[in-house]
């Protein structure tokens, strides 16, 4: 399920089913001409794994609004980012994740109320290129396994 009226009025009766939720981990630097390629870039690969997976478990997972971060304040957004995670614990979700393309957020990963999916991002490339389509499929799958092996 994702944040849209048609699925959040399908999720309010239907929540004691859907268990986990997904939070994408999106890094801005709007001040940074260099990295603002990259960064858009890693929000649509964000986008499209985040999109796979509610796709093969809805009914079970809710897909979040993208989460924006400044990047390198990775440590003045663990406050925020709990508070966060504690709100949504009140659904009651039992599995939240976050899922990023920054390694950064492994080194806060004990910091937060939540499990990190990391997944080593192309720097740059074309969303429609075999190697990317590879990529995304090689990785959905791992990913899909890591969240089922928190269902066990």
């Amino acid at each position: 399920m994702r944040y849209i009226k048609k699925d959040s009025k399908q999720y309010i009766p239907e929540k004691k089913y859907i268990d986990t939720m997904l939070i994408p981990l999106i890094p801005i630097d709007p001040a940074n001409d260099q990295e603002l390629p990259k960064q858009a870039f890693l929000r649509e690969l964000n986008q499209v794994f985040t999109a796979i997976i509610e796709k093969e478990y809805r009914g079970r997972i809710f897909l979040s609004p993208d989460y924006y971060y400044l990047n390198g304040h990775h440590e003045k957004e663990i406050e925020r980012l709990n508070e966060w995670i504690a709100r949504i614990k009140q659904q009651p979700f039992q599995h939240i994740f976050l899922f990023t393309f920054d390694a950064k957020w492994r080194k806060y990963e004990s910091k937060v109320d939540a499990e990190v999916i990391w997944v080593p991002g192309l720097g740059t490339g074309d969303l429609q290129s075999t190697e990317t389509q590879s990529f995304i499929k090689e990785q959905a799958r791992e990913i899909s396994e890591f969240i089922q092996s928190h269902w066990s």
